[in-house]
C-alpha cells in the first residue's frame, strides 16, 4: 500500500461487512497473527494510548519458554474464536482480545481471575503467563524493532474509561497495572449520557486504526450504569517485501467453501516463495518490508477450510512457522498468484465463545473486581465482550485492524415479572379469615359506569 491509500472495503460501514472470496486467508491471518506475536517487531507511541517504554519489570529474557508457550496459547485463543466467527470470511486478533483480558485480569481475583489466567496455562502456568510473559510480549509490541519502518507497521493502544462516579473508588494499583503490564492509560468519562460517550470511545477506536473501525460499539452496547469500558487497538500496515504488478491482476478462477467457481481479481506474478508442506497442508511465505510474514495456508484438495481449522492449535502454528523458517526451507522460484481480499471490519459479541473457553465467572454477579473498582466492585460483572477486525491484501501490501473492548457494569435489579389486568375480568371481595366471597363480579369495559 502506497502512502496513505486504503482499499474501499476497508472502510467500516456499520452493521454491513463487506464479503470477499478468499476463504484461505483466514487460516492464514490467524496464524500470522499468532506468529508475530511469537517473535515479530511490534511498535506504538506515546500518542497511541499507551507508553512507548518497555516496563522494566517485564523487558528481559525475551525468548523464555513462558513467552513460546503463550504465543501458542494466543494462537489457541485466535483459532477458538475464528472457528465461532460467522461467515465464510473472517479475521480475528487474539493479540487485541488477549490485551483486554489482560486489562480486566488485572482488576479480578478469586475464580475470575483464574478463569482469565485458565486460557493460557495451568495455575501457576496461567498465572505466570498473564502477569509476566503476556506482557513481556505486548512490551515487545509497544517497543518495536528500533526502525522507522517497524514503528509505522504496527501500532497498539489501550484505555481504560471510567466513570466519574466509581472513579474515585478506583485503586491506584489498578492504573498502574495497567500502565505496566499493558502500556494502557486511564481516561474518566461519564456514561450518564450513554450515546455520547459510545461516540467518544468509538472515535478514540478509529483514530486508532487509521479511521478504519468507526463503531466498535454498537447502539445499546454501554447504558447509563455502565461503569468501565477497556479498549484495545491494534493496526497493522506493511508493504511486501516485493510488490505485485497490478498490470498483471487479472481474474482468475477461486473455489470458494462452498466447493463452486468463482472469478475473483488475482495478484500474479513470478517470484521466490519460500513454502513447505506439513501434514498435507501446503505453506507459502509472503514477506513483508518490515518484520512479519503472511503465511498461506492451503488444505489438501479433497479438505475443507473448516476441516483445517478443527484441527489447528497454537503449537501447530508455532511448528508452521519453524518449518518455514528452517535453514532447509524451499524457496524456489515460482509463479505465484493469490486473490485480492477485502474486507470491513464489524463488531460482534466474543461472549459466548469466550463462556464456552471457560471465562463464566466474570459474567456474573460473583465476579469479583475488587482491584478493579475497590469499594464500588459488590455486584459489578463483565456485561460483554466486542471485538471488530478486518483486512485487505492488494498490489502494494497489507493491512489489518482490530479492536476489542470489555464493558463493565454493576448487578442488575431483577425486573418484576408482568402482572398486567389488561383485559376482561372477574373479581371476588373476599373477607381475610374466613373466605367469606362478600361481592363476586366482572369487569368487561371499565370506562363505562354501569
Amino acid at each position: 500500500m502506497t502512502g496513505a491509500r486504503v482499499p474501499a472495503a476497508m472502510q467500516q460501514r456499520p452493521g454491513r461487512a463487506r464479503r470477499r472470496n478468499g476463504v484461505v486467508v483466514a487460516a492464514a491471518v490467524a496464524a500470522a497473527a499468532a506468529m508475530a506475536a511469537a517473535g515479530g517487531a511490534w511498535a506504538t507511541s506515546p500518542a497511541a494510548g499507551g507508553s512507548s517504554a518497555a516496563p522494566k519489570a517485564v523487558a528481559k529474557n525475551t525468548n523464555t519458554s513462558a513467552q513460546t508457550a503463550t504465543a501458542a496459547a494466543l494462537g489457541d485463543l485466535g483459532l477458538a474464536l475464528l472457528r465461532d466467527a460467522p461467515g465464510v470470511n473472517a479475521v480475528v486478533s487474539p493479540l487485541a482480545v488477549a490485551t483486554v483480558l489482560g486489562m480486566v485480569q488485572s482488576g479480578t481475583t478469586g475464580a475470575t481471575e483464574r478463569e482469565i489466567e485458565a486460557l493460557f496455562g495451568s495455575a501457576i502456568d496461567g498465572r505466570r503467563a498473564m502477569r509476566q510473559a503476556l506482557p513481556a510480549l505486548s512490551a515487545q509490541v509497544r517497543a518495536g524493532g528500533g526502525t522507522a519502518d517497524q514503528a509505522a507497521t504496527l501500532k497498539q493502544a489501550a484505555r481504560v474509561w471510567i466513570d466519574p462516579t466509581v472513579a474515585r473508588a478506583v485503586p491506584p494499583s489498578f492504573q498502574r497495572r495497567l500502565a505496566q503490564r499493558h502500556g494502557a492509560d486511564a481516561a474518566v468519562l461519564s456514561f450518564a449520557e450513554p450515546e455520547a460517550a459510545r461516540a467518544k470511545i468509538n472515535q478514540w477506536t478509529a483514530e486508532h486504526t487509521g479511521g478504519r473501525v468507526t463503531e466498535l460499539l454498537p447502539a445499546g452496547s454501554i447504558g447509563q450504569s455502565t461503569q468501565v469500558t477497556l479498549t484495545a487497538a491494534v493496526h497493522f500496515r506493511a508493504a511486501w517485501d516485493k510488490r505485485f504488478d497490478a498490470a498483471q491482476t487479472e481474474p482468475r478462477p477461486f473455489q470458494t467453501a462452498a466447493g463452486t467457481q468463482a472469478s475473483v481479481p488475482t495478484l500474479n506474478d513470478e517470484r521466490a516463495v519460500t513454502q513447505a508442506v506439513v501434514d498435507g497442508t501446503q505453506l507459502y511465505t509472503l514477506p513483508f518490508a518490515a518484520a512479519y510474514d503472511l503465511v498461506l495456508a492451503l488444505p489438501a484438495a479433497e479438505r475443507s477450510v473448516d476441516a483445517l481449522l478443527k484441527d489447528l492449535n497454537g503449537g501447530t502454528l508455532a511448528r508452521w512457522r519453524s518449518t518455514l523458517a528452517a535453514p532447509a526451507a524451499k524457496a524456489p522460484r515460482c509463479s505465484f498468484s493469490m486473490p485480492k481480499v477485502a474486507f470491513a471490519p464489524k463488531a460482534a459479541s466474543i461472549k459466548a465463545s469466550l463462556e464456552r473457553l471457560g471465562i463464566k465467572t466474570a459474567f456474573t454477579s460473583k465476579a469479583e473486581l475488587r482491584p478493579m473498582l475497590g469499594r464500588a466492585a459488590p455486584g459489578s460483572h463483565l456485561d460483554d465482550v466486542l471485538q471488530a477486525a478486518g483486512v485487505a491484501f492488494d498490489e502494494q501490501g497489507g493491512e489489518a485492524v482490530a479492536t476489542a473492548a470489555a464493558t463493565v457494569k454493576p448487578k442488575s435489579l431483577a425486573v418484576p415479572t408482568a402482572c398486567a389486568v389488561d383485559r376482561a375480568f372477574a373479581f371476588v371481595v373476599v373477607h381475610r379469615d374466613t373466605g367469606v366471597p362478600l361481592f363476586i363480579g366482572r369487569v368487561g369495559d371499565p370506562t363505562r359506569s354501569e
